[in-house]
């Protein structure tokens, strides 16, 4: 397996695993059937701008010259310590449980180090729990609980 920077040329492969994470999610939550074409495009200007950042990182998992896998992160600095946040981690169905995610992960926490950042966060879906075990595996705890109310008419 190779771990490298990502390249404009690996969009492709990057936005084919965010679609193959989305359906895997909806498991999760079935509003993620709502994101639209809009939000897609929006996210891949936002991965391409955070190729080209210095205050990004977006690391590919290669094997056998495919991508089966990327983790975006950056360094968010509104904070009095740096933070780095881990903004994506997505590995191929086909590969998990192999590890990738494991690498992606120290090379990840590795960047945020080498610029300061006094912590890392990370998001997840709290029924995620092979997932959940993978970031306490690298050091992860839980420390905050985000809460979402889906508004309708009975709860308004």
């Amino acid at each position: 397996m190779l771990i490298r920077k990502a390249k404009k040329e690996d969009m492709k492969s990057i936005h084919k695993l965010d679609r193959e994470s989305t359906e895997y999610h909806k498991k999760f939550d079935k509003d993620f059937y709502t994101i639209s074409e809009r939000w897609w495009n929006i996210k891949k200007y936002s991965q391409l701008k955070a190729i080209k950042s210095p205050t990004n990182l977006v690391l590919v998992a290669e094997l056998e010259g495919k991508v089966v896998g990327y983790i975006w992160g950056y360094v968010e600095t509104i904070m009095k310590n740096k933070m780095g946040k881990i903004q994506e981690l997505i590995v191929t169905s086909k590969q998990r449980g192999k590890g990738i995610g494991t690498e992606l992960i120290k090379d990840m926490l590795n960047f945020f180090k080498d610029r300061k950042c006094v912590i890392s966060e990370i998001e997840v879906f709290v029924e995620n729990l092979s997932t959940i075990q993978v970031y306490e595996k690298a050091g992860f705890r839980k420390r905050v609980c985000k809460m979402q109310l889906k508004l309708n008419k009975e709860n308004a």
